[in-house]
């Protein structure tokens, strides 16, 4: 376990590839336990484990483009800048909120499918809303520790005529 978590992913396109590799490999896992006959409640657990195995291992990983590679990351820095962070953040509490109005919507009865719908609701809710909550705690803490995405120099040309 050691060696996979010395390795470093720094550019897009390999954490592209890493994503979407994870999630294929998520997406079968999860059909294979399904297949299986496995009650819904077991088919929620493996779905969290197949979301935040893949996340919890790209934490680690990837590396921002002007981030130290070598050492590793503190435990809760998500990202590379507070930037990136926040935007997650938001885009996971966006998440959780739709899956809080899916919850409400199951529990009410007002969805076909009614008490099928409360299990994968209430999956989305508590995953997206603990992503929620570490990517805005990572942006909060890289804000307060001073870390800040460097501006890239550039090169002033002067034209002499």
């Amino acid at each position: 376990m050691r060696r996979i978590l010395d390795l470093r992913i720094v550019r897009w396109e390999f954490k592209v590839l890493y994503i979407v590799l994870a999630w294929i490999a998520g997406f079968v896992v999860l059909e294979v336990v399904r297949s299986t006959g496995a009650p819904v409640i077991v088919i929620a657990l493996v779905n969290v484990l197949t979301t935040f195995a893949p996340f919890v291992l790209a934490v680690r990983i990837f590396r921002g483009a002007d981030e130290p590679v070598v050492p590793p990351r503190h435990w809760w820095r998500m990202t590379a800048w507070p930037t990136l962070s926040r935007r997650l953040g938001v885009l996971f509490t966006v998440l959780a909120a739709l899956g809080a109005i899916g919850l409400v919507v199951a529990v009410a009865g007002w969805a076909p499918g009614g008490a099928e719908r409360l299990v994968p609701s209430a999956e989305v809710t508590a995953t997206s809303g603990v992503l929620a909550y570490l990517y805005l705690n990572s942006a909060v803490r890289m804000r307060r520790t001073g870390i800040v995405k460097p501006v890239p120099i550039r090169p002033v040309t002067k034209l002499k005529l």
